[in-house]
């Protein structure tokens, strides 16, 4: 790693990763302000209970229960919405990597200094980890936050910190495929198309795991088998098994990452 690289990553990236930082804390202040409005309102419960189960299995959701603030969080972010936000910080970062500074021409000015490829590929990585940390951490410290000024009682704050270490294995392993499309391939839009629908193959296989015995089996190879964010805020414990095997996932896809970019050829 080079820290040099590293610092200028930061500088350079520092406001997109206090963007999605400030829309995650936002968007836990939005679900900590009506919660209390939202758990009188008659009927409620009645209401997503109605719900087909495949519908709420797409989300995310094992169980509808409203009657805690805990539960609210899996319904409306802990599942498929932080996916969504958080991957799409993931890929627009890891978009920008090798083949954004390809398509901007400054991979030449990059690779002509004095600093060995995988040290700019690892600085720029660790940045991204970094982010992704960061933004995770912020969400959390949210519900922290949020639920102690609105006096929302009933949060497991243990439940939370196990969600905040899965997440981050979670996101760490869309980092790692996504990297290494980025190191692959020349154009930024088709990284980020293809690992937007990397992921969504990996969330539908899980998905469709529940109704269908070959799926099942595929489904051992999702990341999203090893994600289930809830049983981690309602048990309080860290699942050490799923995170894992996820950072072994990460780590294998940015290994090849390295190997790729430092055989590519790349005129300087």
């Amino acid at each position: 790693m080079n820290w040099n690289l590293v610092r200028k990553t930061v500088t350079d990236r520092w406001k997109f990763i206090a963007a999605y930082a400030g829309a995650m804390s936002a968007w836990v202040l939005m679900l900590a302000a009506i919660f209390p409005s939202f758990q009188n309102i008659k009927g409620i419960q009645d209401v997503f209970e109605s719900y087909p189960e495949s519908f709420t299995r797409f989300f995310g959701i094992d169980k509808i229960d409203i009657s805690s603030f805990d539960n609210l969080m899996g319904i409306e972010l802990y599942g498929l919405m932080i996916v969504i936000i958080i991957g799409s910080f993931i890929i627009a970062f890891a978009r920008s990597m090798v083949a954004g500074e390809i398509q901007d021409g400054t991979i030449d000015l990059l690779l002509a200094q004095p600093i060995q490829r995988w040290k700019v590929l690892t600085s720029e990585g660790a940045v991204l980890l970094g982010g992704i940390v960061s933004i995770t951490a912020a969400t959390v410290l949210s519900v922290y936050a949020f639920g102690a000024a609105f006096g929302i009682e009933g949060i497991s704050y243990r439940g939370h910190a196990a969600f905040m270490l899965l997440a981050v294995a979670l996101f760490a392993a869309i980092a790692g495929y996504s990297i290494l499309l980025s190191a692959v391939m020349r154009e930024p839009r088709r990284v980020a198309m293809a690992a937007a629908g990397l992921t969504l193959v990996f969330y539908l296989v899980h998905f469709a795991a529940g109704y269908n015995s070959v799926m099942e089996k595929i489904d051992w190879f999702s990341i999203f088998r090893y994600y289930d964010p809830m049983k981690a805020v309602r048990s309080g414990s860290v699942p050490v098994g799923d995170i894992l095997f996820l950072l072994a996932f990460a780590a294998v896809f940015f290994s090849a990452a390295l190997v790729v970019f430092q055989r590519r050829d790349i005129a300087v």
